[in-house]
């Protein structure tokens, strides 16, 4: 069984990295030390995932999901007899709603690039961490990232209506809902937001969005015990 030859002929070519080539690439944004694997595959859609991971379970061989590697825990790390599933190339915007104040964006996209895209609708993606610039939309679910605005509009958890996510064996699950109000019947994006691709590999998100703020302030307050800062 050649693992990158059989891979190549579900993404293509270039789509796919051998061991070799998977050894030149960072471990990580704050790591000294290069990835190592057997194949490193980058597939487009999230058709390219189901097939990738369909093929990979039927031949028994385990895969480890890349986003933009800004975790600080060895999440991403692989085993050379593993394959690393990138999401890469998946950065398309799909879509920007602004009368629904929703977006539909593909895993791949950055943090900072969805914030980006929306400030022209006078509308913000709440969501913000030091890493915005290489950090995933589909990795900040995985981790049910916080941020730093946590306090004021909760965790990605409560920024996220709809996913499509594909499982272990390439079944496709497909919730993309676009409503706040949605009570018809179990809630499965729930089951994988903070899951760290254990259950599946998130492909496709639709967040929701906020009106941008009129003002900002910045103020910095010393406080010298708990109580103060509960009181504050």
């Amino acid at each position: 069984m050649n693992i990158v030859e059989s891979l190549r002929a579900i993404v293509g070519e270039t789509a796919v990295l051998d061991a070799a080539d998977t050894a030149t690439r960072s471990a990580g944004v704050w790591r000294p030390d290069n990835l190592q694997a057997a194949a490193l595959v980058r597939p487009a859609t999230t058709e390219e995932v189901a097939q990738v991971l369909r093929w990979c379970h039927a031949n028994k061989v385990g895969v480890v999901t890349h986003g933009g590697l800004t975790g600080l825990v060895h999440g991403g790390d692989a085993t050379p007899d593993q394959v690393i599933v990138s999401l890469e190339r998946m950065r398309a915007i799909e879509e920007i709603n602004p009368t629904q104040r929703t977006a539909t964006v593909q895993a791949g996209v950055t943090l900072q690039g969805l914030q980006e895209a929306v400030e022209e609708h006078h509308l913000m993606f709440p969501l913000d961490l030091g890493a915005r610039g290489t950090a995933t939309l589909g990795g900040n679910a995985a981790t049910n990232a916080g941020g730093n605005r946590v306090i004021r509009y909760g965790m990605m958890r409560d920024m996220v209506l709809g996913l499509e996510v594909v499982l272990a064996d390439g079944t496709i699950v497909s919730s993309l809902n676009h409503l706040i109000k949605n009570n018809a019947g179990y809630d499965l994006k729930q089951m994988f937001i903070g899951s760290e691709g254990t259950l599946g590999v998130i492909t496709r998100l639709v967040l929701r969005l906020r009106e941008q703020p009129v003002t900002r302030n910045m103020a910095f307050v010393g406080l010298d015990n708990f109580d103060h800062v509960a009181g504050f």
